[in-house]
């Protein structure tokens, strides 16, 4: 699948970094003796947020109109569902666990359901407060299917 870039990245994210999606490659990261930076976005961002999820727990389950995000698991794992609405309707599943990132276009519905205890980083084109977090989104049906 022939992924676009997101504009309101910077230009240190390559289309390369997108090859492997839903999978996202960290596009810098430095190490030295001290220990490891990565820069996992950077650009005109919205939204940084982390959150936390039990195991057994189902997050997203919803598509975003406008919206992108990409996210970074820290720990825990999750199955990650989704399924492109527009044209190609590309859709998939696969596990993600710590120091992996996932991109999340516009139209792709999604869900993410934790298979351990996890924390992961959200990091969106669009601000997330309530009101247009709500506005953006579009939640699924329960028997909504992702093939």
């Amino acid at each position: 699948m022939n992924v676009e870039i997101p504009p309101q990245l910077s230009s240190i994210f390559k289309s390369e970094h997108f090859l492997n999606y839903p999978f996202v490659d960290i596009p810098q990261s430095f190490q030295d003796e001290r220990g490891t930076i990565s820069n996992l976005a950077d650009g005109d961002l919205g939204d940084v947020a982390i959150i936390t999820s039990n195991s057994g727990s189902v997050r997203a389950h919803h598509f975003h109109k406008r919206d992108w995000h990409i996210s970074y698991v820290i720990n825990g794992k999750m199955r990650y569902s989704w399924r492109n609405l527009e044209q190609d309707q590309s859709s998939g599943e696969v596990v993600v666990g710590p120091g992996q990132m996932i991109y999340t276009p516009p139209q792709t519905a999604h869900r993410m359901d934790f298979l351990e205890e996890s924390t992961f980083l959200a990091i969106s084109s669009l601000s997330r407060s309530q009101e247009n977090y709500e506005l953006d989104t579009q939640r699924l049906e329960p028997g909504f299917s992702f093939e």
